[in-house]
């Protein structure tokens, strides 16, 4: 079965897990995307400090345009900093990177205060995907899902697939999920609410692709929910 990947990190990573180096360039990826029949992927930049992000933008854009085929490009950026909102429009429209990935412990922001009221409108302007790392604390999908409210037409994605990123898939329609680091259980649960919501997601280098793709292939869902969740609504959420 083809796969479409929601969750990927490219790059140079910062030192900020010390008993791990993520760092995977994009030669060793494409790699890893033949060995397991990934057509195509969303990459963004590895953790790394605010102003080191341009950087490794451009660098997500150089490997896109290597790849365009099998590399949907998303940008990172910190919000907290002063140029983020300008950073914002060069990914869109400079860099032609289609979304963005934001991880509120990493980069410590809480997503709903009103401090980054203008970012996100920014990002609604531009009509640019926001992938949100979700866990505990900033990171809560309570959280996030108050920008998917507040900002109905601008798609977000919820990634590592939680009970509580299930009751967002519920509260709102423009709210996707993905899978990486999840249970079946999970994955089963969030199909009942909307099979075309859900999107197989690796997090490679931190997870590894055997691991994600057998706790898809586990769940209890139907043969046709497998090929939406693995590839068709990916395809459709990332046309051309």
């Amino acid at each position: 079965m083809k796969i479409c990947d929601a969750h990927v990190h490219l790059g140079e990573s910062g030192p900020w897990q010390p008993y791990i180096n993520p760092t995977i360039y994009v030669e060793e990826l494409i790699q890893l995307f033949n060995k397991y029949n990934v057509e195509r992927a969303v990459v963004f930049p590895n953790p790394n400090v605010g102003d080191k992000y341009p950087e490794m933008n451009n660098y997500i854009a150089e490997c896109v345009k290597k790849h365009p085929k099998r590399l949907v490009g998303f940008g990172r950026l910190d919000p907290r900093r002063e140029d983020a909102t300008k950073e914002l429009d060069r990914i869109k429209n400079s860099l032609g990177l289609k979304g963005l990935k934001l991880h509120p412990m990493v980069e410590c922001f809480r997503p709903d205060h009103p401090f980054f009221n203008s970012f996100f409108e920014k990002a609604d302007q531009l009509k640019i995907p926001i992938l949100f790392h979700s866990g505990n604390g900033f990171s809560s999908p309570g959280l996030i899902i108050k920008i998917a409210k507040k900002h109905p037409n601008l798609p977000i994605i919820i990634g590592h697939l939680r009970e509580s990123a299930i009751a967002a898939l519920k509260e709102c329609e423009n709210v996707y999920v993905e899978t990486s680091g999840t249970l079946p259980d999970y994955i089963e649960l969030s199909v009942d609410v909307d099979e075309n919501r859900v999107l197989f997601g690796s997090d490679v280098p931190y997870y590894r692709y055997p691991t994600q793709i057998a706790i898809v292939e586990a769940a209890e869902i139907s043969p046709k929910a497998k090929r939406k969740v693995f590839s068709e609504n990916f395809q459709k959420l990332f046309k051309g």
